[in-house]
């Protein structure tokens, strides 16, 4: 009996509960390696499967393309600065120095007013042709016309005031006349006689008086006659209308800056028949430039000509940023194609190459690349092209002989083509880059 109490006792809900517990502190049941490696290469196979299948799809759907076009479009590009190539023939081939500019007018300036007013009419247009003190434009003017008048008319007082006065001495000095007389026959006394005396001198001193106050009125005719001169805005040079800044009803105020303040001018003319080409050339090859040497200008928008030039001016200040001289170039033979802004290159000719024009137009086409564009590659020349897309494309060319900073190119390039200049050592064909501004 005792032992079977005791076996029941041990057996108590306690006991049954406790058996029922986790215990952490065992792990779970240990795997073989072999299986664990089966596994493993399981999971392994669907994922590639999975990768492999994903690929395949971007691949036929051309996704792998289009990411990557995405990818460009927001990545950083890197900064180039191009250069054109060249198809030159007769004298502008054998240049001894190139350089780019653009046109300008002898003479340009935007013409203003100068007083403060609104524009009451404006007597020309873009294109218009101006002689030297014609009236572009007509300020407001009603309230210097009616202050005109008010001096012009105190002027006519002034002059009637003096006439008056004109009489009256010519009355004193008669008056005078007769004092002198009687104060000699002892018909006046002193006093009297000096009463006389006095009144002369003061019409004479008045005299004084009223001449300078015709002068003062004279000298406010002509200073509102140069105020209302003001509202005339006239063309200080002949010329031709390239721009009209302002319109009818507009308010001009002298160095204004823009609508807030009032326009500053009304027009902008320049003289289109003296046209030049300001351009900057190297310190390197400013030796060989001299003045009146002759030169050929090549317009970007009339391809079909060359012009006749020569060399107006060497400005003798250089630009130390740039290393570069500025250089004013006459064309001689300017027509009506030709505009201020417009793009242009300068050949400087030498005396040696100076042909006849009908001796030029003979010869054959000629094409130029700068030097800093060409690149080698063990015995290889070769440059790099920016597309349409604004992406390299590497180009095999021949070069031939070199002039200062270019050289002529036998084969590779037709002309007209981008080329970049001074690129680095980590171009990649069909990278994108950006052109320099």
């Amino acid at each position: 009996m005792h032992c079977l109490m005791t076996a029941a006792s041990q057996n108590t809900p306690t006991d049954a509960i406790s058996r029922l517990r986790i215990r952490r502190d065992e792990g779970p049941p240990q795997r073989s390696f072999l299986g664990r490696l089966v596994r493993f290469i399981f999971y392994a196979g669907v994922v590639l499967a999975l990768l492999g299948g994903l690929a395949f799809l971007a691949q036929s759907k051309g996704w792998l393309s289009n990411i990557d076009r995405m990818l460009e479009a927001v990545r950083p590009k890197l900064e180039v600065r191009v250069s054109i190539v060249s198809v030159e023939t007769g004298r502008s081939a054998d240049a001894t120095v190139v350089a780019t500019g653009y046109i300008q007018s002898r003479q340009q300036a935007r013409i203003g007013a100068r007083a403060t007013g609104r524009i009451q009419q404006i007597n020309v247009e873009e294109g218009s042709r101006v002689s030297a003190n014609d009236i572009l434009a007509i300020l407001e003017h009603a309230d210097m016309d009616a202050s005109l008048a008010a001096v012009e008319a105190t002027a006519a007082r002034s002059r009637s005031e003096l006439l008056e006065q004109d009489v009256e001495i010519q009355r004193t000095q008669k008056d005078l006349e007769r004092a002198e007389k009687s104060i000699a026959a002892k018909a006046m006394t002193p006093a009297e006689f000096d009463t006389q005396k006095f009144k002369h001198a003061a019409a004479v001193a008045r005299r004084v008086s009223l001449e300078a106050a015709v002068l003062l009125a004279e000298a406010r005719i002509r200073e509102s006659q140069q105020l209302r001169e003001n509202m005339f805005v006239r063309a200080p040079f002949a010329g031709t209308v390239i721009s009209k800044d302002a319109e009818l009803g507009e308010s001009i105020m002298p160095g204004g800056m823009g609508e807030a303040s009032g326009r500053g001018s009304v027009v902008t003319i320049a003289d289109l028949d003296h046209l030049e080409v300001e351009c900057d050339v190297k310190e390197d090859f400013i030796s060989r430039i001299r003045a009146e040497q002759q030169v050929e200008v090549a317009v970007d928008a009339v391809p079909d000509r060359r012009y006749r030039g020569k060399v107006r001016k060497i400005i003798p200040m250089g630009d130390r940023a740039r290393a570069t001289v500025k250089v004013k170039v006459e064309i001689l033979d300017a027509d009506e194609r030709l505009f201020p802004d417009m793009s242009s290159t300068v050949y400087f000719l030498s005396s040696e190459n100076d042909k006849s024009e009908e001796n030029t137009q003979s010869e054959q086409p000629r094409i130029f690349c700068p030097n800093d564009a060409l690149q080698t590659a063990g015995n290889e020349s070769f440059v790099w092209v920016l597309t349409s897309e604004d992406r390299l494309q590497k180009v095999i060319v021949q070069a031939g002989e070199k002039k200062e900073d270019r050289s002529e190119i036998l084969s590779g390039l037709s002309g007209g083509e981008k080329v970049v200049v001074s690129p680095p050592k980590d171009f990649k064909e069909g990278m994108i880059v950006k052109t320099a501004q």
